[in-house]
């Protein structure tokens, strides 16, 4: 009787009234720590992602002014008006099923936000993220202060351990549920793909043909591009059709023909992202300019690009012996290579290995318990470094060491190309670091690198010296150094560390006539 006298006793009202101003003043907090974090995250280089981080910094400090003067304001009411303001917000969410579910749908808010906002401009999305989950909090010790009377009663009704225990595993149950039909429902509708296309505002500049698109519609069709499984070499761009971007059934970018003579010279182009042509529409990548060059010097070519994102010169080896075993022998290759195969023995501690290889060995290992009939809600991150790899790299990410792996992967593409007849030709790609008349916003990015991967530019600079003296002692004239390409270039042509606009690639693209035109009088 003690607990139902109690509960009779409750009076919600007055309950709400007494903390009515510590709720205000705990959604203020989390509004602060939002603002202060907004204004210590680094400015963008694009004026638009800027414009964004500058409105939400002033919508928050205003919202957050406000907020503070609402407290100061319940504070110096009388007791009689807190009581009534209280009353109000009660009679709005007397129905304890349209509290319930307002909090069901915030935790519902809170659980999309951090799976469509991961990985996506933290700078932003991460104070959102904050100060969303605080007010869900803070809304739910609202609705528990309003209705604590039929919590309470519920809680007195089923007072045992295995009560308690039913209830935990339901509310485990059903955020499990939630999460699982929320990540599902991100991943069948593209929303995440859309929404991280529309945060990324580096900034782009497109060669002036009359359709050129802004920078902003430009991202929001390139992060829709995705890849799939390819067989040796882990990956390759998805089938797509787009307005700047499309990519064939077999996973290569389309390339416009400027010659329809079956006898013309067939290149194929091999490389990553910047060869693939990241941050630029279709006809403005290096093998299309390539190929348009060639054409108005009248020397037509076939010009095709074999060329994947993320690649490392050793899975262009591996698609290239492919073509070879497949009888699909161009008569000129060219390899288009150097940044990630630094980037990715920085990243994982040996020279050889390919981008992200820890992503590899999370999907095995995410299959074996998959297939053990553990359930995996989230993707996580395994161990790799209890992984011995000396099957396929040295272990080391000494500079000497990811210098001469290049070099020993560029003499076996050599090999086979001889062996089919096959000329080649390798280019070392010109990077940020090589710049020395960066603007503001390739500055930026070159101090955001120093601040937040230490030593990988010294690492850099330090292979290509071991590069040079390599290729110094080698009497073939195969490889085209163009590291400096850009080095006095008083014009913005980096969007980030490697990939560059379009006015870029038409620069490396002439750069590449002569050698090309020389590889191929040699056949």
């Amino acid at each position: 009787m003690r607990d139902g006298a109690g509960a009779r006793q409750y009076d919600p009202d007055t309950t709400l009234a007494r903390g009515l101003v510590g709720f205000v003043f705990s959604a203020w907090i989390p509004l602060l720590v939002a603002w202060i974090l907004l204004l210590l995250s680094p400015a963008s280089p694009a004026q638009s992602y800027e414009q964004i981080r500058r409105a939400m910094l002033l919508g928050v400090g205003v919202v957050t002014a406000l907020t503070l003067i609402g407290g100061f304001w319940i504070s110096r009411r009388s007791e009689a008006d807190i009581r009534k303001l209280a009353q109000s917000i009660a009679g709005r969410f007397s129905s304890l099923r349209l509290a319930l579910l307002l909090v069901l749908l915030l935790i519902e808010s809170c659980i999309l936000s951090f799976l469509l906002f991961r990985d996506i401009a933290p700078s932003i999305t991460t104070p959102f993220k904050f100060l969303l989950v605080c007010w869900t909090v803070v809304f739910a010790a609202m609705m528990l202060t309003v209705h604590w009377r039929a919590v309470r009663l519920g809680i007195s009704r089923g007072r045992n351990s295995m009560a308690l225990l039913g209830f935990a595993v339901l509310a485990l149950l059903l955020f499990t549920l939630l999460t699982t039909l929320s990540g599902r429902l991100l991943s069948k509708s593209g929303i995440y793909e859309r929404m991280r296309g529309a945060l990324d505002y580096r900034p782009l500049e497109f060669i002036d043909d009359g359709s050129a698109p802004s920078s902003r519609e430009f991202w929001a069709e390139q992060s829709t591009v995705l890849v799939r499984w390819l067989p040796y070499s882990y990956w390759t761009v998805e089938p797509f059709d787009g307005a700047y971007i499309n990519v064939d059934q077999s996973g290569r970018r389309h390339t416009p023909s400027y010659t329809e003579d079956p006898a013309a010279p067939r290149i194929y182009f091999f490389g990553g992202s910047t060869m693939w042509g990241l941050g630029a529409r279709d006809a403005y990548a290096i093998p299309a300019q390539v190929a348009q060059l060639l054409a108005e010097r009248d020397f037509p070519a076939q010009v095709q690009s074999y060329a994947q994102t993320g690649y490392v010169s050793w899975q262009d080896l591996l698609l290239f012996q492919a073509q070879l075993a497949l009888d699909n022998a161009p008569n000129l290759a060219v390899f288009y290579q150097g940044f990630n195969d630094v980037y990715a023995a920085y990243l994982q501690g040996g020279a050889g290995l390919t981008l992200r290889e820890n992503l590899r060995v999370n999907d095995v290992e995410l299959g074996r318990l998959l297939r053990s009939g553990q359930p995996v809600l989230l993707p996580f991150d395994a161990d790799i470094s209890e992984y011995d790899w000396r099957l396929v790299t040295s272990g080391s990410a000494a500079p000497r060491a990811i210098a001469e792996r290049w070099l020993a992967n560029r003499r076996l593409i050599r090999a086979a190309a001889e062996e089919h007849g096959v000329r080649v030709l390798f280019v070392w790609q010109p990077a940020l670091f090589a710049k020395a008349a960066r603007m503001d916003g390739e500055q930026q990015i070159f101090d955001d690198i120093e601040r937040q991967e230490p030593g990988f530019i010294d690492l850099y600079r330090t292979v290509v010296g071991i590069v040079r003296e390599g290729l110094a002692s080698d009497s073939t004239a195969d490889t085209v150094f163009l590291t400096d390409l850009f080095g006095d270039v008083s014009e913005g042509l980096f969007f980030d560390r490697v990939h560059i606009t379009e006015i870029g690639n038409r620069t490396v693209a002439e750069s590449l006539i002569g050698p090309i035109v020389n590889a191929l009088a040699e056949r």
